[in-house]
């Protein structure tokens, strides 16, 4: 019943009605107080689960002996419900897009924003806000020995899979004195699958903090002895930070071939 708990969830009806709507699809036609009782909620409460269920012509009722008794109706309603929510986000998704350019005017018009995150949890909510974007190309500085011990070997995998989904390819520099192998992590890998082409840095060239350039974003996390993160929302700093990222890109030089190995994390995207 998960699922169809889940769909109710998704068309506006309560937890509370849920449970109430999935009882009387179990044991049939019931009282209010025969619901109470099942279910451990008080009477009044249940009435006014079963009001919106009825409302949505989820749940009907009858006279039975001068008693309410409700029922499950048309289950085919579930589907009516679903349409019309799709109707509803769909006709949402157009207004949207329509208002977007303005607000978008609007956005860079206001001065840049900066969030400030403590600890490891701070830097995955520094990263996650990256995963809301597709089919864009992104930008990194990333000391990744380094981020691997910070964030984790199974964080990082999820990360690489939903950036893969969401189509969101990277050009990064790594330094030469932190590079990791990518047999043993080869959610790092590169190539077209992995929406990733990597370049080391001159072998006098190395730091500690890490930034991720992104739309008109720029997000740093610091080295594993300080861990915290902030994101910059700034048009005219990540076209800066742009700038000095060419530059480094264009004195790295290709990832050193590393020995062959059997890259299994694709089929897990």
């Amino acid at each position: 019943m998960q699922s169809l708990e889940t769909i109710l969830q998704s068309v506006g009806i309560s937890e509370r009605a849920i449970q109430v709507y999935l009882r009387l699809l179990d044991t049939g036609p019931a009282s209010a107080r025969q619901l109470a009782d099942n279910l451990s909620i008080p009477r009044p409460s249940v009435y006014d689960h079963l009001k919106l269920l009825v409302s949505n012509d989820l749940v009907i009722e009858r006279q039975q002996e001068n008693k309410r008794i409700f029922a499950v109706g048309d289950t085919n309603v579930i589907q009516h419900l679903l349409r019309d929510k799709i109707k509803s986000l769909e006709d949402s998704t157009a207004t949207f897009t329509r208002l977007l350019p303005t607000l978008q005017v609007q956005a860079k018009s206001i001065e840049p924003k900066i969030k400030f995150y403590v600890g490891v949890d701070g830097i995955k909510s520094v990263l996650r806000d990256l995963l809301w974007y597709e089919n864009i190309e992104t930008y990194t500085m990333w000391p990744i020995s380094d981020m691997v011990h910070v964030l984790g070997r199974e964080y990082l995998e999820q990360l690489n899979r939903k950036r893969i989904r969401n189509r969101i390819s990277i050009k990064g520099v790594w330094p030469s004195d932190k590079i990791v192998s990518l047999q043993k992590y080869p959610f790092l890998g590169t190539g077209k699958g992995h929406l990733r082409e990597l370049r080391v840095a001159p072998p006098q060239m190395t730091w500690s903090m890490s930034y991720w350039l992104y739309a008109d974003k720029a997000a740093f996390i610091s080295s594993k002895k300080e861990v915290f993160g902030f994101l910059v929302h700034s048009q005219d700093f990540a076209e800066l930070m742009k700038m000095q990222f060419d530059a480094i890109w264009s004195l790295a030089k290709p990832l050193p071939k590393q020995p062959p190995y059997i890259d299994d994390f694709l089929r897990t995207v």
